[in-house]
């Protein structure tokens, strides 16, 4: 790209891990973009398990102990609320040290990912002052005082407290708390927000964490080289499918245990659609769960855990309809793969799916928490009159909106936009308020 050529840009993105989970891969499918673009990318992470040597590490072999030993205890005021929801929910009250690290890498641009794990920087942004900051917004939990989906509660517009997913009755808990904390710390440094979806946009926009700062929309990409259409009959004999039963997908991290992902309604229409046409021979495959609930559809399949890209691209070709449930999404990864590989997709009218599905153009947005519209859309797509039209509608939205490129080139007119020829201020490590760590930079963990 002649803009990367013409003004090479240093960026560095922070992030827990490089393939780890969902977020991760989404920040190390970017930064390989990045690359691929001529922007000289670097991923700095806590825990490293590619052999890429663009991505650098804090820790090392003799901290690695203390890395996982944080994360551990910047979840101990949790304990507090022993009747907590089975949610996320981030502190971020220990300080993180990656100043040094970050320091050394002389970015042009510095970009926050995901922030579990205890990669919490609330403190830490005041200390990367001179270097232009954005921040993907993964989830809510800039938004909030911790939880990572506020699952329909808005306290977080207006301080947090009272905190449903902590079972807190006090207007003063650790949700005010953290709330405040953020406010404070964060408060009248710029930071460049980067939402995934318009919901997330909208969200950011209003809550006063964020509302001073500039909020960019820029979709999630996804490799098409990889989700990509394919033979489905050859999809089929690679997962022993069936090749003359339809065939029904369903799947997520946790996807049959996390309330958020709505794995009860999906149930509930399947057996639905299995008392209505009882004569119908539909097969349910589930993956993101070992095993799980049986007998609400004839013949249900549980894959397990799918961790390659190319396995799980050739199951969303081999099916003929994906299934995204989910009550509050960013932007459901899952929902634009199976786009990418021509399976329309059925998802509830809510959050970041409206920005994924195009009504009854590649795929069905059902009536939030009905079952018996998710079953009426699942029985929409099925329907072989217009299963031709609705892969092809499912690639060309893929195509049109959902490509990594696209993302990637939004990214650096982004970036070229904010970046400055100054580097992070000179800092001595005595000036920081909390102990530290020594750090190894560029070391495998």
């Amino acid at each position: 790209m002649s803009a990367c050529t013409a003004l090479p840009l240093r960026v560095v993105h922070v992030s827990p891990s490089d393939i780890g989970g969902g977020a991760e891969k989404g920040t190390y499918a970017i930064h390989k973009a990045l690359r691929s673009l001529g922007v000289d990318s670097v991923m700095l992470v806590q825990r490293k398990y590619s052999v890429d040597s663009t991505v650098r590490t804090s820790s090392t072999k003799g901290n690695i102990i203390s890395v996982a030993l944080r994360d551990r205890l910047d979840r101990l005021p949790l304990t507090l609320y022993p009747h907590r929801k089975d949610t996320w929910w981030t502190v971020g009250w220990l300080y993180l040290d990656i100043v040094q690290a970050i320091r050394q890498l002389q970015p042009d641009v510095i970009h926050f990912h995901w922030t579990g794990r205890g990669l919490a920087p609330i403190q830490l942004l005041r200390y990367l002052k001179g270097t232009p900051i954005a921040w993907t917004l993964r989830d809510m939990w800039p938004l909030t005082g911790g939880c990572h989906y506020s699952h329909g509660c808005e306290r977080f517009l207006s301080g947090c407290g009272n905190c449903p997913q902590l079972s807190s009755r006090l207007p003063y808990d650790l949700s005010a708390w953290q709330w405040r904390r953020k406010r404070a710390a964060w408060n009248g440094i710029p930071i460049t927000f980067i939402a995934l979806s318009n919901w997330m946009a909208d969200y950011a926009r209003k809550s006063p964490l964020v509302s001073d700062n500039e909020v960019s929309l820029i979709h999630t990409g996804i490799d098409l080289g990889v989700y990509r259409p394919m033979n489905r009959n050859v999809a089929r004999e690679l997962w022993r499918l069936p090749k003359d039963r339809k065939i029904i997908l369903f799947g997520a991290l946790r996807c049959t245990t996390d309330p958020r992902k709505g794995f009860r309604y999906f149930r509930d229409a399947l057996r639905k659609i299995s008392t209505c046409s009882p004569d119908s021979k539909n097969v349910v495959v589930i993956f993101g769960a070992e095993d799980g609930p049986k007998g609400f559809a004839p013949d249900t399949r549980y894959l397990g855990s799918l961790q390659d890209s190319v396995s799980l691209a050739s199951l969303y070709a081999a099916a003929d309809v994906m299934v995204v449930p989910s009550i509050e999404e960013n932007l459901g990864k899952t929902g634009l793969e199976a786009l990418a590989c021509g399976t329309p997709v059925v998802a509830f009218a809510n959050s970041g799916q409206i920005d994924v599905v195009t009504h009854k153009s590649d795929g069905y947005l059902a009536v939030t928490q009905s079952s018996d519209d998710l079953a009426a859309g699942i029985e929409w797509c099925l329907d072989d009159s217009r299963a031709a039209l609705l892969r092809q509608s499912a690639r060309a939205k893929a195509e049109r909106q959902f490509d990594i490129r696209i993302a990637a080139k939004k990214h650096i007119s982004l970036y070229q936009r904010l970046s400055v020829p100054l580097g992070i201020r000179e800092l001595n490590r005595d000036d920081l308020p909390f102990p530290t760590l020594e750090s190894s930079h560029g070391a495998n963990p």
